[in-house]
């Protein structure tokens, strides 16, 4: 019967009455607040009442529009006899199109609304194709293949630029450059050559500030090159790649960077070359030149003195012999106190205790640290064997 109802709805024109349009007003104003349905009547009475009434209507023409979507559309789950004949798909084609005319003829704002039925029916159709292929992602990644390749052109360099001349020299554009490149065939083997070694020596580096040392010179110290932070932070990458006395252990403490690099320094003045000049190098006392009591003479000219200086080995060895007994010979070495309790802090090992109080000893006395002065000390606490053995050695 669906040709008689639109035929009632088609032949009973509906004016766009101001009750309708405040109707539709206080719906907007509520904000949500009250939902407007249909009222489907059933007393035939009361049908003439019924079919004036735009909402009602505008509910049975989308009913049409939505059963002809599904009736027409590609359902997944739709019965496969479920198949129109043509005839029918004509009459449902038509019918659309008169259905889609009486919601525009229909008030109020009937354009606005069919308008928006027909979008919403057809997102509606693109999400059930979309479900029916299986759901596939909206990301689309591209291939490699397809980028579209630019097509590219390579300029044929000259045989100078590439160095395969007459002259085999590469230009880099400007004269200076063009000189530096070509200095060396093999850039590679340039850069490993020696002349690019830029790491000073000890001796150049601490020249001028063992020569500030040297209380000859009546430097202040806050003029003295080791307070510059700047020269520190040189001096500490470069001892750590050139002395050995960056990683001895020692248990002196330093206030700051400045004094740690004064007690540096004198312990590098004695271990300078012969040919820097005595006056140079002064660290100690001021003393006559004649008496060569200078740190160089120390450290370079007196072989006889140099030989008297603990070393490291006779230092384990004389700890290892010591042992829990390290207390005994502190006291002769002229420890404090506080000295040995920091010692007994930094380790439990009785064996490391012993040389930790040895290269406290030997921070504090310098080049006074001779074997001659240890075996004193030992032989006035008692350990005399010990003593002849470390002279022996």
């Amino acid at each position: 019967y669906s040709d008689e109802t639109l035929a009632v709805f088609k032949s009973f024109k509906l004016d766009d009455m101001q009750a309708s349009k405040r109707k539709m007003e206080d719906l907007r104003a509520s904000d949500g607040e009250h939902v407007y349905f249909a009222k489907f009547l059933t007393s035939e009475k009361l049908m003439d009442l019924q079919i004036s009434d735009s909402n009602f209507r505008r509910h049975i023409l989308l009913q049409y529009l939505i059963l002809f979507q599904y009736l027409k559309g590609q359902v997944k789950f739709k019965s496969s006899s479920c198949v129109l004949s043509d005839d029918q798909s004509t009459w449902i084609e038509e019918t659309t199109k008169l259905v889609y005319q009486l919601l525009r003829e229909t008030p109020p704002d009937g354009d606005k609304f069919a308008t928006m039925v027909e979008h919403i029916l057809n997102t509606e159709e693109n999400w059930n194709a979309w479900k029916n292929e299986g759901c596939p992602s909206f990301v689309k990644e591209r291939t490699v293949d397809d980028k579209p390749k630019r097509p590219t052109r390579k300029r044929q360099a000259p045989e100078d630029f590439l160095g395969k001349g007459p002259d085999r020299k590469i230009f880099m554009g400007n004269d200076e450059l063009t000189r530096l490149w070509n200095l060396n065939q093999d850039n590679m083997e340039a850069c490993k050559s020696d002349g690019r070694e830029f790491m000073p020596s000890l001796d150049e580096f601490f020249a001028e500030a063992i020569e500030q040392a040297d209380p000859a010179s009546m430097v202040e110290d806050e003029y003295k090159v080791v307070r510059n932070p700047n020269y520190g932070w040189r001096a500490l990458r470069l001892l750590s790649r050139r002395s050995p006395h960056f990683f001895q252990p020692t248990n002196q403490k330093f206030k700051s960077l400045a004094d740690y690099l004064d007690s540096m320094v004198s312990k590098l003045a004695k271990e300078l070359p012969k040919d820097i000049p005595s006056e140079e190098i002064k660290t100690g006392e001021e003393d006559d030149d004649d008496n060569g009591d200078n740190l160089l003479k120390d450290g370079n000219d007196s072989p006889s003195i140099q030989s008297k200086i603990v070393t490291n080995q006779q230092m384990d060895d004389l700890a290892a012999k010591l042992g829990a007994q390290w207390k005994t010979l502190a006291s002769h070495l002229e420890m404090k106190a506080v000295e040995m309790r920091e010692i007994e802090t930094d380790s439990e090992d009785v064996e490391m205790q012993a040389k930790l109080l040895l290269v406290a000893w030997q921070d504090r006395e310098g080049t006074q640290a001779t074997v001659e002065n240890l075996a004193t000390a030992l032989n006035a606490a008692g350990f005399s064997q010990i003593a002849d053995s470390l002279n022996e050695a």
